[in-house]
């Protein structure tokens, strides 16, 4: 009787650290897109349209795109539509073809990850991304890059 008292209480407290650590992580999303659209509205006009956001900037709409990543993972682009995470041992692969489907070019907001942004240009070569190269209609870039995308894009 006493192991299932314990086991309940053990399991309270995971979903108790479960739920708080998922409102963590919504209040810091919701944060950050507010943040991103706050600069963007500086440098060109944000939209919205079925729940996907658009920045006008000199005249190209570009659609945007943010993408969680822990603080201390790894990012590897394997391809247009299979991105890997990697954290502390462990992989786990996204699968970005149902967010990459527009024709649009792409702004890709990689939060709260601090690590280079790695993708493979063919089976046997890899290159850092640049926040500033495109690559498959996209840019992608870390949170902390945005800011200088949007000024290198209004000036272009």
């Amino acid at each position: 009787m006493p192991f299932l008292y314990i086991s309940l209480g053990v399991v309270a407290i995971l979903f108790v650290i479960y739920v708080f650590v998922h409102m963590h992580q919504k209040k810091v999303s919701d944060e950050i897109q507010t943040e991103t659209e706050n600069m963007m509205n500086r440098y060109g006009k944000v939209t919205k349209e079925h729940q996907h956001t658009y920045v006008t900037i000199a005249g190209i709409a570009y659609q945007v795109i943010y993408v969680y990543v822990p603080l201390r993972a790894e990012l590897t682009i394997n391809s247009t539509t299979i991105w890997e995470v990697r954290e502390s041992g462990k992989s786990s692969l996204l699968h970005q073809g149902h967010l990459l489907a527009s024709p649009k070019p792409k702004i890709i907001v990689v939060y709260p990850a601090s690590q280079v942004i790695k993708r493979y240009i063919n089976e046997n070569e890899m290159e850092f991304v640049k926040y500033n190269k495109m690559f498959y209609n996209m840019y992608v870039c870390r949170y902390s890059e945005v800011s200088t995308l949007l000024e290198e894009l209004a000036d272009a």
